[in-house]
């Protein structure tokens, strides 16, 4: 996974943060710009249309990536840059959800039990995370961090939502895995000092 991170860093992320870099693009807009992307996404998908969803959804987390990477680069990493980040990093994750929720409410509702599950799982992975590192752990363990979530809802969504459902159950076995074995990590440490 490091290997893909890295690749697509290089060659994705780099090149269009040196563009965004020159024309004195703000990390913050970005940000902000990450959850209208979340906004579109969530409305093909309410719709339907989870193809054009799941373009919406890379270009979001396209931002995500983009906008700490140009606070980096430019010496704009701030405290308050950092909150406006995770915060809007967990309302997309919640609009993109609630798109998703539109249209299987509409169409297959048993699918609702594992979105839930799934949107559950996701944010308590984020918050174990956050809580851990309020303690001064980090708790970086697990493969269910949010590019991997984000990746496998953007590959299921150009099959369809009917293979949306199948990545919704694996999202939802694979985050709680990772939330415990985030809870777990945090209580080692913690014990050990």
């Amino acid at each position: 996974m490091n290997t893909i991170k890295n690749l697509g860093r290089t060659f994705i992320v780099l090149p269009i943060v040196r563009i965004l870099i020159l024309f004195k693009i703000p990390p913050n807009a970005v940000t902000l710009v990450s959850l209208v992307f979340a906004t579109a996404s969530a409305l093909l998908y309410w719709h339907g249309l989870f193809w054009a969803g799941a373009v919406f959804l890379l270009l979001c987390g396209l931002s995500d990536t983009f906008d700490g990477e140009i606070a980096r680069q430019t010496q704009q990493v701030s405290n308050i840059g950092g909150f406006l980040d995770s915060t809007v990093d967990r309302i997309n994750e919640f609009v993109i959800y609630f798109g998703l929720f539109g249209y299987y409410y509409n169409h297959e509702r048993y699918a609702l039990v594992w979105l839930f599950l799934a949107l559950f799982g996701s944010m308590m992975v984020s918050y174990t995370r956050a809580r851990g590192e309020a303690l001064g752990i980090s708790p970086q363990v697990g493969i269910f961090d949010r590019l991997t979530r984000f990746a496998l809802l953007v590959i299921g969504s150009l099959f369809g939502p009917r293979i949306v459902i199948y990545v919704l159950v694996i999202l939802t076995v694979g985050t709680i895995q990772t939330m415990i074995q985030r809870i777990i990590f945090t209580h080692v440490k913690s014990s050990q000092r």
